[in-house]
């Protein structure tokens, strides 16, 4: 019997080094053919012919429709593009001696045996290509086992539903694309005024389908414990592909995408997620797809409600009344449900996600003169005396209360400038932050994010000198963020110039998707980024050396001068860059203008639009909820190793479209 063997024309990953490709055909093709020269009449052999003995790919990142398994069941399917991997391949279904024809050789198929790729043999050598009954792999998967039990398409070592819907694009020139914009949902659809883009958020599509895979967010700071949500360390669950949103909340999300098959995609802003399904037409395959960017039809909004899509997360905010701001109208604009504003409740455990608790209007009196939802609305005492309750919100927002909300002397001014250590005679007493300032230090520190307004200063002024020591870094004080002009008497200005602080050396790093934000926005424009503030109201002056400028004022009321209007600082403060966990942020100017004591919420916030100023600060609670560190990589597949895979020869996918070389395989004896 004369055998001969060719390897002529077969397709190989492009990517394989030529030592692999050398084995392949020496080793695994010389026992294949010697195996097939030796083997006794009663073993099938591959009718097809034993060109192929490791597998042939139909295409690129085809799965064996050519034949090419081997009577041994060596065979598999191998990969293209990121393709059906080689360690998969033939059964072979040996007969009992003495048996007829059709009782030696009974019909079967692929289903019947349980493959999903390659191919099984029959006994008289009658080929079954799983290929022709529907059975292949995507191109992210490989075709693995078929050895000693059925061939599986895998991919990463686990089962992938939609590997196999995406699509090869490999010679298209273009890939499967979605474009599209995450915006605020606004009050309702029409109202398109409050749907602002969305900076710095994770867009991307889950491996699987459903929602059970994406990981629970948990609220607030556990016990004991930090909540830092570094950007390095974000857990998204398993992907297929995903992306970042630029300044303007836009994003292209290309390459594995799933086609004719409904698929699970997911937004996520800081702690803000909602998903959702959808389905791209096969006859889109290869081409770019752009979801609509405008409500009702945009898919890819922040939620309103935590029942507003499918795994909703609304991270647990409390909110600070004060006496001439509203911050909690911010949140209202920009389309949480009133629903999701509650008091508390005695406990702080309320369902609901935005919590309000009142400012006092003196910290001498007892009483509230913030907004309130009722006669029911806690005292803000309640919250900041509380280290627990304090711990268990993701965002604190302090409005600001009034010149004499935190002085026990009822006077806000002294002598001259204070912070950053320099307090001397004359200043006066901060009874609250005294009193509650090291639960304020405390939570930040372990991962708290905080917004301060105005006169609420007092949470960092003087609030803590220890400087940062990473053997106790929890006591790392906030004093250091800046040097506080109490002296200014900023109440009686109308009008302020607040300039995006490109170029300036304490900006912030981010300051350039900033700037670029509030033209998308229609807030200030290229080159001066300029617009008009209400009321500024700012007592920052020189800021700490790891604080970071958003805006400040050249002029106000006409008069010449500059004046920090916005800045915000990672904590612990000044921390090495991978120590980094909190985040505080402070703003000069106010939400509203004129008094908010006495009212109600959602009365407080009347029925208009976000202002230009309120948008900026609506860019700094974005900037204050993502996570800390870096500007967020895009989500990205794991690549697997032949180790995760537990596969010990031939080539496999390693779950995000590559080919591993996991070196040469024995022949498998047939029984």
């Amino acid at each position: 019997m004369i055998c001969k063997v060719s390897d002529s024309g077969r397709e190989r990953p492009q990517d394989l080094a030529g030592r692999a490709r050398h084995r392949l055909t020496t080793t695994a093709l010389g026992l294949i053919a010697a195996a097939a020269c030796q083997q006794p009449a009663d073993i099938a052999r591959d009718t097809k012919g034993l060109t192929t003995g490791a597998g042939a790919a139909t295409g690129v990142g085809g799965s064996g429709a050519t034949g090419g398994s081997t009577a041994a069941g060596m065979g598999g399917t191998e990969m293209g593009l990121g393709g059906s991997g080689a360690t998969g391949g033939t059964v072979v279904i040996n007969p009992s001696a003495g048996q007829s024809s059709m009782d030696r050789c009974p019909p079967t198929t692929c289903a019947e045996q349980g493959y999903e790729c390659g191919s099984i043999v029959d006994a008289c050598g009658k080929v079954t290509n799983c290929a022709d009954e529907g059975f292949t792999c995507g191109p992210l998967e490989a075709c693995v086992g078929g050895v000693d039990a059925p061939a599986k398409c895998m991919v990463g070592g686990e089962p992938c539903e939609l590997c196999a819907s995406v699509p090869d694009c490999s010679n298209a020139g273009t890939m499967t694309a979605i474009t599209g914009r995450v915006i605020t949902p606004g009050r309702d659809d029409a109202n398109t005024g409050n749907q602002v883009g969305v900076p710095n958020a994770f867009v991307y599509i889950m491996r699987n389908k459903g929602v059970d895979e994406l990981p629970a967010i948990t609220a607030g700071i556990p016990d004991g414990g930090e909540s830092c949500d570094r950007c390095e360390d974000q857990d998204l669950g398993p992907l297929l592909v995903g992306t970042v949103t630029d300044a303007t909340g836009a994003f292209k999300l290309e390459g594995n995408v799933p086609v004719g098959d409904e698929f699970t995609m997911v937004v996520k802003a800081g702690r803000f997620r909602r998903a959702f399904t959808y389905t791209v037409p096969e006859s889109a395959a290869c081409q770019t797809t752009a979801l609509p960017t405008t409500l009702p039809d945009n898919p890819t909004r922040l939620p309103r409600s935590m029942s507003d899509g499918l795994a909703v997360n609304i991270p647990r905010i409390a909110v600070t009344t004060g006496s001439i701001d509203a911050m909690e109208c911010v949140l209202e604009k920009m389309g949480l449900s009133h629903d999701e504003f509650k008091n508390p409740g005695a406990a702080g455990d309320d369902p609901a996600r935005v919590h309000i608790y009142q400012g006092r209007s003196n910290a001498d009196v007892n009483e509230g003169d913030g907004a309130r939802i009722d006669a029911s609305t806690p005292l803000e005492d309640v919250l900041y005396g509380d280290p627990k309750r304090l711990t268990s919100y993701d965002i604190v927002l302090a409005d600001c209360e009034g010149q004499y909300a935190d002085s026990s002397s009822g006077v806000r001014g002294g002598m001259g400038q204070a912070g950053m250590g320099n307090t001397g005679p004359g200043q006066p007493t901060y009874n609250e932050r005294d009193e509650f300032g090291e639960n304020v230090i405390n939570y930040v520190n372990r991962g708290g994010r905080m917004f301060v307004s105005h006169l609420r200063y007092t949470w960092l002024y003087g609030n803590g000198m220890q400087a940062y020591d990473a053997a106790d870094p929890l006591t790392t004080g906030l004093d250091a963020a800046a040097m506080w002009d109490l002296t200014a008497n900023t109440s009686g200005l109308q009008k302020g110039n607040g300039i995006v602080s490109v170029g300036r050396p304490r900006a912030s790093p981010r300051i350039q998707s900033f700037a670029d934000w509030a033209e998308a926005e229609m807030v200030a424009a290229a080159p001066g980024y300029a617009f008009e503030i209400a009321e500024p109201r700012s007592q920052a002056g020189t800021l700490g050396m790891s604080s970071e400028e958003f805006v400040y004022t050249d002029s106000i009321d006409d008069k010449a001068g500059e004046r920090v209007q916005q800045f915000s600082f990672n904590t612990p403060y000044a921390s090495p860059a991978d120590a980094a966990c909190g985040r505080v942020a402070y703003s000069g100017f106010h939400v509203s203008v004129g008094m908010t004591n006495g009212t109600t919420f959602p009365s407080v916030c009347g029925t208009g639009d976000l202002t230009k100023q309120e948008k900026v600060l609506l860019y700094m609670l974005f900037d204050l909820a993502t996570c800390v560190g870096d500007t967020p990589p895009p989500p990205a597949c794991t690549p697997q190793t032949c180790d995760d895979l537990m596969v010990t020869c031939g080539f496999t996918g390693d779950g995000c479209g590559k080919v591993l070389d996991c070196g040469p395989c024995p022949l498998p004896i047939p029984k």
